[in-house]
């Protein structure tokens, strides 16, 4: 039971109770990006019961605006946004609400996002704020730009989106502290592909091929300089190769090697250089030992930047709702969030909702298969979230 039940004037025992019920219910089916039918059933459903007018988006995801009072002479409107997928994790932690699909597990919280959001629907609806709110149920976070199609689907406009505000459950804060980073949050995200080119041949004479597995070796080394070299060390960037595969015998020098990695940068600035010296060092290294290189290097989210005025907002509203001394001055992550996206086209500040909580088994951090939350911080999100839009169109 959370404490809020005693100390909030605006939340009854009914709604605290909701949103731990829907994030369990949530739980139990978990389902992955643009797969999120049941998930989309259950926002429509529950939002109708709530005589809110909504509709389906970017397939599996929900749209819907709470009307309010006169708002801003210019008509637009505030956003609370939710992720709604769930991962490819076999769930390991014991509990009554545990996965029922296998291979499939709400390992990063989202569940809760949808919970909270729903529940302060219900909030906005009993005690609309100044002016009207949208909603925005989103699919595909992990890993599936569904922001982007979002607003592709013009979610940020009929009518348009001035600021945008969302909370993500955070594993690494303690429970009953908000984090909140001004300027960069989480990370811009790029992945790559690079097929390494040699001449195959024996091991035994090396001479006589190119070897792709020295190439690679060499340019998983060189790759390191472009952070410590290239990028200003007060920036930040991080270049990590995570899979290389190559060669199928221990006398066989293979033909080609191929590897997957990412970079992570927080700068436009910053993200422009790594990308420059990764092609540049790849092709050099390569073209310098005889080999060749095919690279594939995209761009998939840009970093996740928070607006100070906004930020002001939601630390003022988790103030409010925590304590002074539980909100916290945030350290942005490398993570990367599709939130970024929408905080790109409007100002907005997505904070993070600490869940660590050791009694309760809550320790093991985001994408873990024994990942849990303390569920008596949901209230508090659903509270800040409600006191954030109240405080915008004050």
């Amino acid at each position: 039971m959370s404490p809020l039940k005693a100390e909030s004037d605006i939340l009854s025992p009914a709604i605290c109770d909701k949103v731990v019920a829907l994030r369990r219910e949530i739980h139990r089916f978990p389902e992955l990006k643009f797969q999120e039918k049941r998930t989309q059933e259950l926002v429509l459903k529950e939002l109708k019961k709530l005589d809110i007018k909504a509709r389906p988006m970017a397939g599996t995801g929900v749209h819907a605006v709470v009307k309010g009072g006169k708002g801003r002479p210019d008509g637009k409107v505030l956003m609370l946004r939710a992720d709604m997928d769930a991962l490819p994790v076999e769930e390991e932690a014991e509990c009554e609400y545990r996965s029922r699909h296998k291979g499939v597990m709400h390992a990063c919280g989202h569940d809760a996002h949808v919970a909270m959001l729903l529940c302060v629907a219900a909030l906005l609806r009993e005690k609309p704020v100044g002016g009207p709110v949208k909603l925005c149920f989103q699919p595909a976070e992990e890993g599936g730009l569904g922001a982007q199609v979002m607003i592709d689907e013009r979610v940020l406009e009929d009518p348009p989106v001035a600021a945008a505000f969302g909370i993500h459950i955070w594993a690494g804060i303690p429970s009953g502290k908000m984090g909140i980073a001004f300027g960069p949050c989480m990370a811009a995200v790029d992945e790559f592909e690079l097929v390494v080119k040699g001449v195959g041949g024996h091991a035994a004479y090396p001479h006589r091929s190119v070897d792709p597995i020295l190439v690679s070796a060499q340019m998983i080394s060189s790759l390191q300089s472009v952070v410590s070299r290239s990028i200003d060390p007060i920036d930040t960037a991080v270049v990590t190769i995570g899979s290389i595969h190559g060669g199928t015998g221990f006398n066989i020098i293979p033909p080609e090697v191929k590897m997957l990695g990412t970079c992570r940068t927080f700068s436009d600035k910053a993200r422009r250089m790594v990308r420059k010296r990764f092609h540049e060092i790849t092709r050099g290294v390569a073209k310098s030992m005889g080999g060749s290189v095919e690279i594939d290097y995209r761009h998939l989210l840009p970093s996740t930047i928070n607006d100070r005025k906004m930020c002001e907002i939601m630390w003022e509203a988790a103030a409010g709702v925590l304590g002074k001394r539980n909100v916290i001055e945030a350290e942005p992550t490398m993570g990367g969030e599709d939130m970024g996206l929408y905080l790109r086209k409007v100002p907005g500040c997505f904070a993070f909702l600490g869940t660590k909580n050791a009694k309760k088994g809550a320790i093991w951090p985001h994408h873990h298969p024994k990942f849990a939350i303390d569920e008596d911080v949901l209230p508090y999100g659903v509270e800040i979230l409600y006191r954030a839009a109240e405080l915008y169109y004050a």
